[in-house]
Order: C-alpha cells, then structure tokens, then sequence
C-alpha cells in the first residue's frame, strides 16, 4: 500500500515570507487548516516539514512551511509536490478506498479473466472514471453495477462484464 500521498502542487511564492500557493488534490480544502506537518519528496526521500501557518482563498490553500523563512526559499519549492502520511490522512468512509491504493490494481471480470490494469482515475463532478490499459485500453465510468468488488488485498477490482460493456468506450 502507498504510505505517503500526493496533496498538492506548489504553485508558487506568495509574498516575502516564504508562504507558498498550493494547487490542492484533497476534496476539503479546510483540510489544509489542520495540517500539523507535510512531507518533500527529496531524492527519492520524503522530508518531514512542520506547517506554521496555513490559510485558504479561493480554490487556493497557502501555507507557511518550518525552514522556508524567505520568497528564495518559496522559489526553490516551485513545482514540487507536498504529501501527507497515511496516518495524517482524512479517514475515509467504510468501503471507500484512496485513489492511491486502486491504481496499478487488475480488473477482471466475474470468472476472472484479466481485462486490463487500473491506470488512472479521472475525477469528474458527477462519478469517477476508470481508464484501463491492457490488450485493449479502455473506459468506464463508476456507473451502478459496474463493479462487483475492489479486493485490495487481492490487487483486484472484479466487474460486472455486461454491465462493463454497456458503458465503456475505447481509450
């Protein structure tokens, strides 16, 4: 299972004191006022970093991070990504599952035939979207009765194959 996930891209500096504008990938943007610490991914390392201060406008969240005290600083961070541990993560409803976890997952169908691997999921207003790459890619949205189960201990998600082939189209 993934341990650390991606929560937002630095943008930018903001200002002189170091604050950085976040794009956020988390739903709940007050999310980012709870926030005791992120993580840098730095050669291969995740680097802890203890937030200081953090604030939201708009679609935006803005924060102030220990050790990023200058707008040079900021500037170093431009278009890197922050995460956050798995522990710190919000705490998902029963039976949902994080993005993370369901990418590189196999789906196959009720008598187990392989149709492909979970290769992204494109998140839109109204469902979710899966893409699969395989013999053939393809997509399907999260539409009632196409999946059966997600078996993560298994690396599976299993289909529902007539219900598949009613709403997928090819990639």
């Amino acid at each position: 299972m993934v341990e650390y996930f991606r929560l937002a891209k630095i943008l930018k500096p903001q200002g002189i004191k170091g604050e950085v504008k976040l794009k956020p990938y988390a739903d709940d943007l007050s999310r980012f006022l709870e926030l005791p610490h992120v993580y840098l991914k730095r050669q291969g390392a995740y680097e802890k970093r203890e937030v200081t201060a953090s604030r939201i406008y708009k679609q935006f969240a803005y924060i102030k991070m220990q050790g990023c005290d200058d707008r040079n600083t900021a500037e170093t961070l431009r278009g890197q990504y922050l995460y956050i541990d798995r522990e710190h993560a919000a705490k998902l409803p029963e039976g949902a599952s994080y993005i993370a976890d369901l990418i590189g997952l196999r789906i196959v169908d009720r008598q187990g035939a392989e149709l492909g691997t979970l290769a992204e999921v494109i998140q839109s207003a109204r469902v979710d979207i899966y893409s699969v790459e395989g013999k053939k890619n393809f997509l399907f949205p999260l539409a009632p009765g196409v999946v059966i189960k997600k078996d993560l201990e298994a690396g599976e998600i299993v289909v529902d194959e007539e219900r598949l082939a009613e709403v997928s189209v090819d990639a």
